[in-house]
């Protein structure tokens, strides 16, 4: 993995330097400090700036390395006799909506299972907090309380995502394909705000392309977001959404219904 060096009046400097042009919070990079800084003589002669090498830490390797929480005797009975588990559910890029299906495990048999696989990640970390574990809308919700929690969301929500999509990947390690039980962290309730942020977003944007009959294109955003936005404006006749780019880049367009009739009837 790539390491990169950076310099500052102190180490705290270099750091912040290293994230805003990595575009990475602190707790996702590996920090060796190279050097301090020194005032040098006065002040002025032989002045030296702190430097640090830094890289992005691999937080799933680290946590894979240790021997993973084997599930319960539950999670095992629950496979004995499965049920027919539906095929993971793609990113909709229209304003139909799929199905609402049921989950094909009970949550709640994963609940001790995701909470110490998140807590030994945060102990890595470290951070210092504590863990309450609950089933929400047929999934688990892990949610951080501490001093330090609110650290723990990042720039954007990207430390709170990554430890969710770890959290994720370590559980459902031991699921049959197909099937696998969806666990939401959180703290300090940022999740909730964030859907109201998107759905702030989704209304101005909508209310903008009907007004000014020309789409509206949004700011890069993750799957998850852009699909809170696709399910909100589903529900508004004269509106329409799509996506595209790739990757990071990818961003979701809003499109006005009266614009596209009447293109349709001049052609």
């Amino acid at each position: 993995m790539s390491s990169y060096e950076f310099t500052g009046k102190s180490v705290k400097e270099a750091i912040e330097r290293a994230c805003e042009e990595l575009k990475i919070d602190e707790a996702l990079l590996e920090i060796e400090v190279l050097e301090e800084s020194s005032k040098g003589f006065l002040g002025i002669v032989g002045h030296r700036e702190a430097k640090v090498r830094v890289k992005r830490r691999d937080i799933l390797k680290e946590v894979m390395e240790v021997e993973p929480t084997a599930p319960s005797p539950q999670v095992e009975r629950a496979y004995e006799t499965p049920e027919k588990a539906p095929s993971d559910e793609p990113e909709f890029e229209s304003p139909d909506l799929p199905e609402r299906r049921e989950p094909s495990v009970d949550p709640a048999l994963y609940l001790d299972t995701a909470r110490d696989v998140l807590r030994n990640i945060l102990e890595r970390m470290p951070a210092d907090a504590e863990i309450t574990s609950d089933t929400v809308d047929g999934s688990v919700y892990l949610d951080i309380k501490g001093d330090g929690s609110g650290l723990l969301i990042g720039k954007k929500g990207q430390t709170l995502d990554a430890l969710q999509f770890i959290v994720n990947k370590i559980v459902n390690k031991f699921n049959p394909p197909g099937q696998k039980v969806d666990i939401i962290v959180d703290t300090e309730n940022y999740r909730e705000r964030k859907k109201e942020n998107l759905r702030e977003i989704a209304t101005k944007a909508g209310e903008k392309a009907k007004k000014m009959h020309k789409p509206v294109p949004l700011e890069p955003m993750q799957a998850s977001e852009r699909r809170i936005i696709h399910m909100m404006l589903a529900e508004d006749r004269d509106v329409y959404t799509k996506s595209y780019g790739e990757g990071q880049m990818r961003r979701l367009i809003v499109y006005p219904r009266k614009a596209l009739t009447s293109k349709r009837r001049r052609r």
